[in-house]
C-alpha cells in the first residue's frame, strides 16, 4: 500500500522517514526545491510538484494509494488536496467498477484548533478530510507532564496513565551507576523496568538485566502514573524541588495556544497569569468564557520590561510559560523568567531541532508542535492496531506502541514469552486490564502472564520490526 505526503516540509519530512524506516511505500511531493533537496536522504519517491495539480498526483500513483497526508503549511491548502485524492481517486477508479477498491484515509494537519473545535463531524463531511490532526492539546499534555519534573530530559504520552521517560544518569546515582540493571532494581524500591538505554557512540539498545549502568547512560523507562517521575529522577541522581498541588502559574502570550493552557491549568485550581504586549489579544481573552474566571488575571504589558515582570511578582509563580507566536521570542522570555528566579519554565515551539537545543542547555523545557504532529499523524497511519504510536526523538531505532486486545482477537489466551516470541526486537512493558470493580489498573507485565479480551498492551520495539508487530496485535 502506497502512502502519499503533501508537504515535505519537517512534518511531511518527519513523518516519511518514520514510515521509510518501516520498509514502507512512501511518496513524498512539494514545489519547493529546497525542501525537495533536504528530502533525499530519505529512501522514498520525491516528487517535484503542486499537489493540487491532478497530474502530479496521478505520476505519484494515487490508484495504488491506501493513505494520502496533507502536511503543508495551509489549513485550506490542506483540506483541499485531501478532497482532490478523493474525487481523483473516484475518477480513476470509480467505485461502480471497482467494488473493492480500498478506501483511501485522508489525514489532514490543521493548525487552526478552532476550526476542527466549530467544525467537529461536519468538517470530513464537506472537506473531504478524515481524521483532522492539531497539535495543541497534545502539546500542552507534553509540556505540562513535562515540567512535573525538571531534571527529565522527555517526557512522552502512551495513553491512560502510561508515560515514557527519558533521563540521564547522573554521577549522584549511587544506587544505579555501576550496577546492573537487575541490582539497581533491587537497590531501588519501586523503580520501573528501563526498556531502552542510550550510550554515547553506540546505537541504543534494549537493555537486559546484567547491563552495567555507567554515568552518562539515558534510560528510557515505561511508566505509571506521573507521580513516578519523581522516583526515576532521584534514582537517577537528580534533586529537585516538590511540584506544588497548585502552581502558580504566568503564561506569555494570549494567542490560542495560551488560552488553551491558561484553561488546562485553571481546571486542576491554579492561580493564572496570562501576559501579552497585544491590548485586542489581551481584551479578547478578557471576553472570552474563562476571562471572568477569579483565579485569572489577564495583564497587557511590554514582555521585555524586567520592572514590570518583577513589578507582577513573576519571581513568586511556580511556572512560567512561553507561548507566542515566534519561536525565537518564546525562547527569549523563558530564559528570562528562568533568570529572574521561576523554578520551572516551558515553551512551546514549532522546529523541532530548536526545541532539542533548549531542552539539551537545561534551563527550560520544550515542546516542539511539529514533532508533536509527526507522532499525531503516525498514530493515525498505525490505526489499524487501535492504540499509541510514539516516536522518540532521541532514539529513533526503537518506537513505543499500544494496543487493544478486543473480544474475539488472535493472541486472547497467549502468554507474554509466547507472544514475544513472535518477533525479534519486541518487548511488552505493562497491561492495562479491567477490575472487578470497573476501574482499569496496570500491571507490569510478565512472561507468564495470559493476555485477556479487553487488555491493552504497551510494547517497544524496534522501528524496522513495526509491521511484523503490526500484523501480530491487528487482530
Amino acid at each position: 500500500m502506497r502512502i502519499i505526503i503533501g508537504g515535505a516540509g519537517e512534518v511531511g519530512r518527519g513523518v516519511a522517514r518514520a514510515l521509510q524506516d518501516e520498509g514502507r511505500d512512501v511518496v513524498l511531493i512539494d514545489p519547493d526545491p529546497a525542501a525537495i533537496k533536504e528530502a533525499q536522504s530519505i529512501d522514498a519517491f520525491v516528487l517535484l510538484g503542486d499537489v493540487t495539480r491532478r497530474h502530479v498526483l496521478k505520476e505519484a500513483g494515487i490508484k495504488d494509494a491506501g493513505i494520502f497526508i496533507a502536511a503543508t503549511g495551509s489549513d485550506e491548502r490542506n483540506m483541499l488536496v485531501c478532497a482532490l485524492a478523493r474525487d481523483l481517486l473516484e475518477e480513476e477508479m470509480p467505485l461502480e467498477k471497482y467494488p473493492n477498491r480500498p478506501h483511501l484515509l485522508t489525514i489532514a494537519r490543521i493548525h487552526d484548533a478552532g476550526l476542527i473545535e466549530d467544525e467537529g463531524d461536519r468538517l470530513s463531511r464537506w472537506s473531504g478530510v478524515d481524521v483532522a490532526i492539531c497539535a495543541h492539546d497534545a502539546s500542552i499534555e507534553r509540556l505540562r507532564a513535562g515540567l512535573k519534573s525538571s531534571s527529565l530530559n522527555e517526557v512522552l504520552p502512551l495513553g491512560g496513565d502510561a508515560w515514557i521517560v527519558e533521563v540521564e544518569v547522573s554521577p549522584n546515582a549511587s544506587r544505579m551507576a555501576s550496577f546492573t540493571l537487575a541490582q539497581a532494581e533491587e537497590n531501588i524500591d519501586g523503580l520501573p523496568t528501563a526498556f531502552t538505554l542510550c550510550r554515547k557512540g553506540q546505537r541504543a539498545f534494549i537493555p537486559k538485566p546484567e547491563t552495567v549502568i555507567e554515568v552518562g547512560d539515558r534510560l528510557v523507562f515505561a511508566t505509571i502514573g506521573e507521580h513516578t517521575f519523581k522516583r526515576i529522577s532521584k534514582a537517577a541522581g537528580h534533586d529537585e524541588l516538590p511540584y506544588p498541588e497548585t502552581p502558580r502559574v504566568a503564561i506569555f502570550g494570549a494567542t490560542p495556544l495560551g488560552r488553551q493552557l491558561a484553561s488546562a491549568y485553571l481546571e486542576e485550581g491554579s492561580l493564572v497569569t496570562v501576559l501579552d504586549e497585544h491590548l485586542e489579544a489581551a481584551n479578547e481573552l478578557v471576553g472570552s468564557e474563562i476571562g471572568a474566571h477569579k483565579r485569572l488575571d489577564v495583564i497587557h504589558c511590554n514582555l521585555s520590561d524586567l520592572d514590570m515582570l518583577k513589578e507582577i511578582e513573576l519571581v513568586d509563580h511556580d511556572i512560567a510559560i512561553a507561548a507566542l507566536e515566534d519561536d525565537h521570542d518564546n525562547i527569549a522570555i523563558a530564559m528570562r523568567a528562568a533568570d529572574i528566579g521561576v523554578v520551572r519554565t516551558g515553551l512551546v515551539l514549532d522546529d523541532s531541532a530548536l526545541a532539542r537545543v533548549v531542552r539539551r542547555i537545561g534551563l527550560t523545557y520544550a515542546v516542539s508542535e511539529r514533532r508533536v504532529a509527526i507522532d499525531s499523524i503516525l498514530m493515525q497511519v498505525h490505526r489499524r492496531v487501535p492504540g499509541h504510536y510514539q516516536l522518540m526523538p532521541s532514539v529513533p531505532e526503537i518506537v513505543a506502541m499500544s494496543a487493544w486486545i478486543g473480544e474475539g482477537h488472535s493472541r486472547i489466551g497467549e502468554v507474554i514469552e509466547k507472544i514475544e516470541r513472535k518477533a525479534d526486537s519486541f518487548r511488552i512493558a505493562f497491561v492495562e486490564r479491567e477490575n472487578t470493580d470497573g476501574s482499569r489498573l496496570m500491571f507490569r507485565a510478565k512472561a507468564d502472564m495470559t493476555v485477556k479480551a479487553g487488555d491493552r498492551l504497551m510494547l517497544f520495539v524496534a522501528s524496522d520490526d513495526v509491521s511484523t508487530v503490526e500484523k501480530l496485535l491487528e487482530r
